[in-house]
């Protein structure tokens, strides 16, 4: 799917009537194929080719033409879109605002450029976009050169106190960045303590300034900082007792608004797992709805970028309340737009639904969805540490479902695959799992059977199930080990 059918595809009924309105602005004496192709991608789908589409538009068959047509149809949405949204998001609101000072630059129309400079630079102080004002005010600074009331010291100054808190907050910024790549990769994040120790290090040098300390954003970031370093020590009470305080805190404040509005969807969505962790599953679902309601302010701004994770907060706890709510909702949401404008959460839904079959004994819906989430192209970009566990996974489901033929060759396959992950100590599960079902899966002489019972037995009494397991080993050690013994 290219650019055109992306941007398409996401449209609500609001973006649509007022492409149609825009786009209809004008008298035109030919037919609209523009809006003609719009319709065309809107009602055809995922089942729309590009073959077809020029047969259609420009038979028999003219490549060149249909892709200029495409070419002025992104244009065009580009453009409504822009128009749409302009005064609605602040931070859209600023660049058009520059582009204007930009554009009476241009035009040597200095007055009036300033006053457009000067719309931009009060809209970003007041959200504190640090990122922006630096490029405003390097313009100031330019634009000294011609307006001789504008004296570039002052905005020298105003630039270097922003360069310091943006360099501050950017530091920040990078390592959690890190942080959240790891953990979409890996669909947790445990093993890698390098980033965490950073973190804390970069916490405790800029807790101490007193003067970025006022800036709501650096509080938020500070929230997001310090709920990570927690969430990845597993410290789950201390975080429930430091978001709880921090979210009436800030709405004491009337810190939540707007431009703050993506802090709160992300804190009430920490705020779910947490309690979910310290297994409080009725507050984890009053607060995931709560969650939902935070979704519709602001005409659903960050809606559609909030609802996996309203879902995940949902299915969590329906998973221990009601399995077969979560197998519902995860099926629902398999079935939707939403994900798959957000890949890394494919694996999430396809996995917990491969978790839950298997829990309730359907083995066959179970390793279909493992095989689906391995074409996946989200699959093939994850953390090879989650797909060694997916593969343990995956033996374990076929050992159910006695496919001894196919766990011989997956468990070649597999060993071979991950034979560098599996000589690290962070996997000699992985690796003892491996070599408990490839015994449980064949015939044995006596002394294997006896070296797989005390493997078996060791491995129950001084394992500890991980948070990051898929199927937990230990359970179904035991059920396997009951089987062996009667």
């Amino acid at each position: 799917m290219d650019i055109l059918n992306q941007v398409i595809a996401r449209m609500n009924k609001e973006d649509i009537r007022h492409y149609k309105l825009y786009a209809s602005r004008m008298e035109y004496s030919h037919d609209r194929k523009d809006i003609s192709l719009f319709d065309h991608i809107r009602d055809a789908g995922e089942s729309y080719t590009e073959a077809e589409a020029i047969k259609k538009f420009y038979p028999p068959y003219n490549r060149n033409a249909y892709y200029r047509l495409k070419h002025r149809l992104l244009q065009v949405l580009n453009k409504s879109l822009l128009l749409q949204y302009v005064e609605s998001q602040d931070e859209i609101f600023i660049h058009a605002l520059f582009g204007l000072y930009k554009h009476q630059f241009n035009q040597n129309n200095f007055s009036v450029a300033r006053y457009y400079l000067k719309k931009a630079e009060s809209k970003a102080i007041d959200i504190e976009y640090f990122e922006m004002l630096d490029i405003i005010y390097s313009e100031y600074i330019r634009l000294s050169n011609t307006l001789v009331n504008i004296n570039p010291e002052d905005y020298i100054e105003k630039r270097q106190k922003n360069y310091e808190k943006l360099s501050k907050l950017r530091e920040i910024d990078q390592v959690l960045a890190a942080i959240n790549y790891r953990i979409k990769l890996s669909q947790n994040f445990s093993s890698d303590t390098v980033l965490i120790k950073l973190l804390e290090k970069t916490l405790k040098e800029f807790s101490s300034d007193k003067e970025l300390s006022k800036s709501a954003q650096f509080q938020f970031r500070m929230i997001n900082a310090v709920s990570r370093t927690l969430l990845q020590k597993h410290e789950y009470k201390t975080l429930e007792k430091y978001l709880l305080t921090a979210y009436k805190n800030f709405q004491k404040k009337r810190m939540f608004n707007k431009s703050t509005h993506e802090n709160k969807l992300e804190m009430l969505t920490f705020i779910v797992n947490t309690l979910f962790k310290n297994k409080k599953y009725k507050e984890s679902l009053e607060w995931s709805e709560k969650l939902r309601t935070g979704m519709e302010e602001h005409n659903r701004l960050l809606y559609n970028k909030y609802l996996v994770f309203y879902y995940n907060a949902l299915t969590i706890n329906y998973s221990v309340v009601n399995p077969d709510k979560a197998i519902e909702l995860l099926e629902e949401l398999k079935a939707g737009p939403v994900l798959k404008s957000i890949p890394f959460y494919e694996i999430f839904v396809y996995l917990n639904l491969a978790i839950f079959y298997f829990d309730k004994k359907n083995y066959d819906k179970s390793i279909r969805h493992i095989i689906k989430m391995g074409l996946l192209d989200s699959y093939k970009k994850a953390d090879s540490g989650l797909k060694l566990k997916i593969a343990v996974c995956e033996l374990m489901i076929r050992h159910e479902l006695k496919e001894i033929d196919t766990i011989t060759y997956r468990l070649v396959q597999i060993k071979n695959d991950f034979k560098d992950l599996l000589k690290e100590d962070n996997y000699q599960r992985e690796k003892n799992m491996l070599t408990m079902i490839e015994l449980l899966s064949k015939s044995v002489s006596k002394n294997q059977g006896e070296k797989l019972l005390i493997m078996m037995k060791e491995f129950i009494q001084k394992d500890k199930d991980a948070d990051n397991d898929v199927i937990k080993y230990v359970p179904w050690l035991k059920k396997n080990l009951e089987t062996i013994k009667a």
